[in-house]
């Protein structure tokens, strides 16, 4: 039986800002915060949400080395003329 795991963060770009959310794992029917989330994070970030910029593409990389196929797929949502959302999914399979 295959096995499968979702991961998801959700990015606000505006003009002067970007934040990066706290990634979100899947493994089964709800969402939770990663529990490990120090193997994602950016250590050239030490305030804020920015330590986890780029946490989704980290997570690829680490299920990848693990053996697991991946995909990634992002949505972008518009808010206001200034700022809109970045949805990222990564699906992982084994």
């Amino acid at each position: 039986m295959p096995k499968s795991v979702e991961f998801c963060q959700l990015v606000s770009r505006a003009i002067s800002h970007t934040t990066w959310n706290v990634p979100r794992i899947r493994d089964g029917d709800r969402w939770r915060n990663i529990e490990n989330a120090y193997l994602v994070e950016n250590p050239t970030h030490v305030n804020g949400h920015d330590h986890f910029e780029d946490a989704i593409f980290r997570a690829r990389e680490i299920m990848e080395k693990r053996g697991w196929m991946t995909e990634i797929s992002d949505i972008k949502e518009q808010c206001h003329e200034h700022l809109y959302y970045q949805h990222y999914r990564l699906k992982c399979s084994k």
